[in-house]
């Protein structure tokens, strides 16, 4: 018989060579970790591996993938993600859970296992899609800056979901009463112990390496004890311990020196539930189960993102491709699952069920958001033509007439406003073009002209006269996009210049190809600017401190007009909305 350390090997020799295979085909990685778990478990005896060991794994897994996903929320950074974000991911999670919870009933499942595969459905995966956006470049477009959105706010509520679910267990009336209370203790004391205590444990650890990493991975253990004392799980306790080093002034220190230990036994959580997958147990019925939901994933899920999008105001190619980002089921859902069942509330199929539904999800679903574009295109005619339903009155087009404008700009936040300075100093009329119904808050708040409108309508550029406008500047990153507005704007005023943006070095010298008359590729400009940069502090230290100084001074006044706008979110204007709809 093998010893467990030589059992590990051979598990982990199969992680290996099991993600290098789906990485070939460009698939999540968590994917490889799930099946090399299964094919251990299909192939090698349980008495080799027992199953103390696999929950052993799993349970240290998913702490940490808790702690990660607290490490990586800043709260701070919540009050920017705009109330039309918290309002219609609320709108989808409702709609979503209803929906799981309805077919599940039909299954026969009972209401408490209906419940547990509604979360399953409710939201979307945060480890795949947030890796899409970034490797296709656009953390910063308004689509990518709406899916982290919502995937962010989505992990606060299946946080909230994972608290309410905790309480079931409870049999005492009195215990349920005082979940609520300990919850605000263990909140209130995180926030104490991050604000207080904390930064001074870390300002001295931080000088030493090692014990920084203790000292972190002290905090994490340190919540996980607590939790349970309060009547919570030592996942919440783990989440909790992860946002309170995330609000500390070291949390970039603490990030980098336990990301990869926290990697390390997410893997282990993954490639536990591949371990623990029993396909004895799925029948004709969980087959025909899941199909309805894959259905339901991939047709409805994307239709609902898309018009609950479309009634704050987005435009129709940002909803329907974010609709098909956001399609997949979600890995919070399988931690939840695995929790009922750690629980002993519901059993071990729903853990099979929810496993095979997340990787068969993850796997089409990365098809759709690699080219989510194209199948926009297709689509484009159908959802044009429901645009004008969804239009918000407050962002209908006001009478301009682009004669009196000699600049335009595609988007303004955060690429152009110091063009869009300078250019007014030199007393241009300028007129701003926005699809972001957050940015439109915002223009109107700084008293600067603008258009609602979108590029992805193939009729918006042609109900305009361009004629009289000499400079067009275009901070979009959609690649379409910006191709449209230089062809169109070409072929209506040759003589007019065309400056845009793009993602890549190959989009740069496509969009020179298509006319434009200078491309501003970000991260080519950043190096100019840090050369220029260079250059000033060869020559005086103290011109590198006076743009050091205007540099702070404009990011708070930026900072200041997000924070004193009204797309910003509030709470009781976001209540206060709900209760007018409940009335109608």
């Amino acid at each position: 018989m093998l010893s467990f350390i030589q059992s590990f090997g051979l598990l982990f020799l199969a992680v290996v060579i099991f993600s290098f295979l789906i990485k070939l085909f460009k698939q999540p990685i968590i994917i490889g970790y799930v099946l090399s778990g299964l094919f251990f478990s299909v192939f090698i005896s349980y008495s080799e591996v027992t199953k103390d060991e696999v929950s052993l794994f799993a349970e240290l897994g998913i702490t940490f993938l808790l702690f990660l996903m607290g490490l990586e929320m800043d709260l701070k950074n919540l009050r920017y993600l705009g109330k039309d974000i918290f309002i219609s991911t609320f709108l989808q999670s409702a709609i979503f859970f209803a929906l799981g919870f309805f077919v599940s009933r039909i299954f026969g499942f009972s209401p408490v296992e209906s419940i547990y595969l509604s979360t399953l459905f409710m939201f979307s995966s945060t480890l795949l899609v947030a890796k899409w956006v970034e490797d296709k470049k656009e953390v910063s477009s308004l689509k990518g800056r709406m899916i982290l959105g919502i995937l962010v706010v989505q992990d606060l509520f299946a946080i909230i979901i994972m608290t309410v679910l905790n309480g079931l267990k409870e049999q005492s009336m009195q215990n349920l009463i005082l979940i609520p209370i300990q919850g605000i203790v263990l909140i209130g004391g995180a926030f104490f112990f991050s604000r207080f205590i904390l930064n001074y444990i870390l300002k001295f650890a931080v000088k030493y390496p090692e014990l920084l990493f203790i000292s972190s991975l002290g905090v994490c253990f340190l919540f996980t004890e607590i939790a349970p004392l309060l009547g919570y799980s030592t996942t919440i306790g783990a989440f909790v311990a992860g946002v309170t080093l995330a609000n500390t002034n070291y949390k970039n220190e603490t990030y980098s020196r336990l990301k990869p230990l926290i990697i390390f036994f997410n893997m282990l959580f993954f490639v536990g539930l591949g371990l623990q997958m029993d396909i004895n147990i799925i029948s004709s019925h969980t087959i025909i189960y899941l199909a309805v939901l894959f259905l339901l994933s991939f047709i409805l899920k994307p239709i609902f993102i898309h018009l609950t999008l479309k009634m704050r105001g987005y435009d129709a190619k940002t909803s329907f491709t974010a609709g098909l980002n956001l399609a997949q089921f979600s890995e919070f859902g399988v931690i939840i699952i695995a929790g009922g069942i750690a629980s002993g509330i519901i059993s071990s199929e729903l853990g099979t069920i929810s496993i095979l539904g997340v990787v068969i999800t993850m796997i089409i679903s990365s098809y759709l958001i690699k080219y989510d574009s194209e199948i926009y295109n297709f689509f484009r005619k159908p959802l044009l033509l429901f645009d004008r339903f969804f239009m918000q009155k407050e962002f209908k087009e006001p009478k301009i007439d682009l004669l009196d404008y000699n600049v335009i700009f595609f988007g303004y936040y955060e690429l152009s406003q110091e063009m869009f300075k300078k250019l007014q100093d030199l007393g241009k009329k300028i007129l701003v073009i926005e699809n972001d119904p957050v940015n439109i808050k915002l223009l109107r708040t700084d008293n600067i002209p603008y258009l609602y409108g979108s590029v992805t309508n193939p009729y918006f550029l042609s109900k305009f006269d361009f004629s009289m406008v000499n400079l067009v500047v275009s901070s979009l990153m959609d690649e379409d996009d910006t191709k449209s507005i230089i062809k169109y704007i070409k072929s209506d005023n040759p003589s007019s210049t065309i400056i845009v943006t793009a993602k890549n070095v190959r989009n740069s010298l496509e969009l020179y190809e298509t006319g434009a008359d200078y491309v501003i590729y970000p991260s080519y400009v950043n190096e100019q600017h840090v050369s220029i940069l260079l250059e000033d502090y060869a020559k005086d230290i103290n011109n590198v401190l006076t743009k050091k100084l205007k540099d702070i001074d404009r990011f708070n006044e930026m900072k200041k007009k997000r924070e004193n706008t009204k797309s910003c979110f509030d709470i009781n204007r976001f209540l206060g909305i709900l209760s007018k709809k409940d009335r109608k």
